[in-house]
């Protein structure tokens, strides 16, 4: 999955490069929190790993798209430069792509932490379009270790196979 370190390194080569990029310059990205955000503990998999406790079913006290809208604009006013959109499985909750859009917006970076299994072919083009930094999709291992893991057949079978994704980002 995504390094920490690694997000802020890239962090701090576009703050060297943020006139010629047209990025807004910052002061020390390395001291700027990087958050980790569940969006939902709905998960579509059952890893026997899971710190989320999440399950295929609806929670309660979720936060609505109104409530979650005005989070993104706390982090960007506490000075968060980088956002990792997790969960359960992100791509669950339904305001998932207008969630990372505002972030883009408010020049939040954004990554997306999935389990891979939703990440078809519209879901990569709308991260593309959107300008998603970084989409990482976790994999346990090849075949039925990895379903095993994840308690549930086929997981391993449903990840994106290189057309699914490497299209979609290829262009920008």
């Amino acid at each position: 999955m995504l390094r920490i370190s690694t997000l802020l390194r890239e962090l701090e080569t576009k703050n060297v490069d943020a006139e010629s990029r047209r990025l807004p310059a910052v002061e020390s990205p390395t001291t700027a929190p990087v958050v980790v955000w569940n969006l939902t503990r709905r998960c579509n998999l059952s890893c026997r790993y899971c710190y989320a406790m999440a399950a295929d079913r609806t929670f309660p006290n979720e936060l609505a798209t109104r409530e979650a809208l005005a989070v993104l604009d706390d982090l960007q006013a506490f000075g968060v430069r980088a956002l990792i959109l997790s969960g359960g499985e992100p791509l669950l909750r339904s305001d998932c792509f207008i969630l990372a859009r505002r972030a883009k917006a408010l020049g939040l970076h954004v990554a997306l932490s999935s389990n891979g299994t939703l990440l078809d072919d519209r879901a990569a083009e709308a991260l593309c379009s959107i300008g998603v930094d970084y989409v990482g999709i976790s994999v346990d291992g090849i075949g039925a270790t990895h379903d095993h893991i994840r308690g549930h057949e086929g997981a391993f079978y449903r990840k994106p196979r290189g057309g699914a994704c490497g299209g979609a980002g290829s262009g920008g």
